[in-house]
């Protein structure tokens, strides 16, 4: 097997690695208030993660994502990043809510982390605390200055939500324009604590284009086939991106699979079924990819139970 391809021919290249379930924030759209984690005995051992990768790295693997949970918060973050850098993968993102990203800034650097997607969904202090539970957005806002200082490849994931922060699309189209970042306006997914708030909260990248058109010219930028958003260039020199999983779905050409904290690796998001592949030999792991791979939906499932902070974003 030269390169994990489906039977509807979609290569895997892409594999979003979850370091932790846990965080410091409580993002009302993600998890509960009072959720409790898992015992970090449970975890992939460092040495885990480094093995799973170059397999994979063997079958085409090209980029790896570092996911949480906050996957800043794992205690051994550092020599896991020290040992997935040194393997032959073309590209290494973090998905962080920047809360402790000067502490990691230095280790990102010398390690290939060059790409961060920064979770933000407010730009006002009040609204943040309202939605996240934590009164951190100055921080957060200091430490994406820091990380663009440091020449990283930052990107704003902000999760829409109708009466909650739709109110704030223009700010962050001028934020997008001010700094020089992409801003991604990311539907609310039908996932775990989601579920039950998605139908009064749901805004569609559609409708926030009509939004942006009314005051912006937006024009069209080329992407990779398998991107998860599609985006635009406003005439304020805003970059502007959607990720529109409820309205636009992109299974078709989805080339990513998912690896929790506690070792099991999924084929979908939107799915609870996955493999164990903790202590597993390497022949054991060579046989549970090839079944991972009949285990890729097609079509968009519904919705799922698990939390999005068990297997991240």
């Amino acid at each position: 097997m030269k390169n994990l391809v489906d039977s509807h021919g979609r290569r895997v290249r892409k594999l979003r690695l979850s370091f932790t379930d846990k965080c410091n924030l409580r993002c009302h759209y993600c998890m509960p208030v009072d959720s409790t984690f898992m015992d970090e005995e449970k975890y992939l051992h460092p040495s885990e993660y480094e093995e799973i990768v170059r397999d994979l790295c063997s079958y085409g693997l090209e980029e790896i994502r570092i996911t949480g949970g906050e996957p800043l918060m794992r205690k051994s973050f550092k020599e896991i990043v020290e040992r997935l850098s040194g393997l032959p993968v073309k590209k290494i993102g973090l998905t962080t809510n920047a809360i402790l990203l000067d502490k990691y800034i230095e280790i990102l650097k010398a390690n290939r982390v060059n790409h961060l997607n920064i979770s933000l969904d407010s730009l006002d202090p009040q609204n943040f605390k309202k939605i996240t539970y934590g009164n951190q957005l100055e921080r957060v806002l200091k430490n994406i200055r820091l990380a663009k200082d440091h020449e990283l490849e930052v990107k704003i994931n902000v999760v829409a939500m109708k009466g909650i922060n739709d109110h704030e699309i223009i700010d962050f189209v001028e934020y997008s324009s001010e700094l020089g970042v992409e801003v991604r306006f990311l539907e609310v997914m039908r996932i775990g604590h989601a579920c039950s708030s998605q139908n009064d909260q749901f805004i569609s990248a559609q409708e926030i284009i009509n939004i942006l058109k009314s005051k912006y010219e937006l024009k069209r930028v080329s992407k990779e086939y398998d991107s998860t958003s599609f985006n635009y260039i406003l005439n304020n020199g805003a970059q502007i991106g959607f990720i529109a999983s409820e309205s636009q779905p992109f299974c078709g050409s989805c080339s990513r699979w998912r690896l929790s904290a506690d070792g099991s690796i999924k084929a979908c998001l939107l799915k609870d079924d996955g493999l164990s592949i903790k202590g597993k030999s390497s022949k054991e792991r060579e046989d549970i990819y090839h079944t991972l791979l009949g285990m890729k939906p097609f079509l968009r499932p519904t919705e799922v139970a698990h939390q999005m902070n068990v297997l991240g974003g």
